[in-house]
């Protein structure tokens, strides 16, 4: 294997945090608002808002390294 993959590689995981919350947080707290029918601040669509709660926490969870 190549050093190019093995570094690419580590980097994605060292953001890890970051990934889960825009792929995986985002996406359920946009669900979970929608389902619970909590209106959206400014008219934005559930997925930005769950995009801006995902990218925050998991900005929070990478600089501390929890996620509580």
């Amino acid at each position: 294997m190549s050093t190019a993959f093995f570094s690419t590689l580590k980097f994605l995981f060292s953001i890890g945090p970051l990934l889960f919350g825009i792929g995986f947080m985002a996406p359920v707290m946009a669900e979970l608002m929608t389902v619970a029918g909590i209106t959206q601040p400014f008219g934005f669509a559930p997925i930005t808002v769950g995009l801006a709660i995902g990218i925050g926490w998991g900005s929070y969870a990478l600089v501390r390294g929890s996620w509580i």
